[in-house]
């Protein structure tokens, strides 16, 4: 998650009262080390800030980490059926739907587990190249499409963000990772579709990375 995006979440999460929300599950949490080390504004715009309010927030991943509340794979029935226990008031779906074959079956079953009324906060990249967690669909949806996604739901808000951020900046930080595309250029027939990732990568060495962001009121 970038820093810009976890500041619309705040705006976003700010404009629903704590009774709305909680409790609040945050799906495909990854740690809290990622939360508050790596990317510690997920903790400081996100988190703690809904915890003040007295939000209860429930850490949601498929993979036993340290801070993960529940395990469970949102693919799977027999998990979102657990998770409908827990009753959730509104849901974080922030990066998942490119990492999933079947980003309509995850956002059904985001669905099923609110009552109407509750409120699912999505964000997924819109211009941002190609990365693997485990896979990359490179679905890469603009607020219209993700509204087709989440049918019988009703788009509250919807906007594209820009990050401030690109491929440049890793790069300034570093430079050898420009190497790569040097020695993959003239080699495509090795790995054909490595090579377009690599050379569409570069793309970005001038466009900030883009993240859209809804918000969806179940029906």
């Amino acid at each position: 998650m970038f820093e810009t995006e976890a500041r619309w979440l705040r705006c976003a999460l700010d404009a629903f009262p704590s009774t709305r929300l909680s409790p609040l599950l945050n799906l495909g949490s990854s740690s809290a080390e990622i939360r508050e080390v790596v990317q510690p504004w997920i903790e400081d715009q996100v988190c703690r800030p809904l915890r003040l309010r007295g939000v209860e927030v429930v850490h949601v991943d498929m993979r036993d980490l340290p801070g993960v509340d529940v395990l469970a794979d949102m693919t799977d029935p027999d998990d979102v059926l657990r998770l409908c226990e827990l009753r959730p008031g509104a849901l974080l779906c922030c990066n998942l739907l490119e990492h999933v074959d079947e980003p309509e079956r995850l956002a059904d079953h985001c669905l099923g587990l609110l009552a109407s009324g509750g409120l699912v906060f999505v964000t997924v990249p819109f211009s941002y190249p190609y990365h693997r967690d485990p896979i990359d669909t490179m679905y890469r949806p603009n607020p219209a499409e993700l509204g087709e996604l989440f049918a019988g739901a009703r788009l509250l808000e919807g906007t594209i963000v820009g990050t401030g951020v690109s491929y440049l900046d890793a790069v300034r930080e570093r430079p050898w990772l420009l190497l790569r595309h040097v020695w993959r250029f003239p080699v495509p027939f090795l790995s054909f579709e490595k090579w377009k990732r690599s050379m569409a990568r570069l793309y970005w060495l001038a466009a900030e990375y883009r993240i859209t962001c809804a918000v969806f009121e179940k029906m």
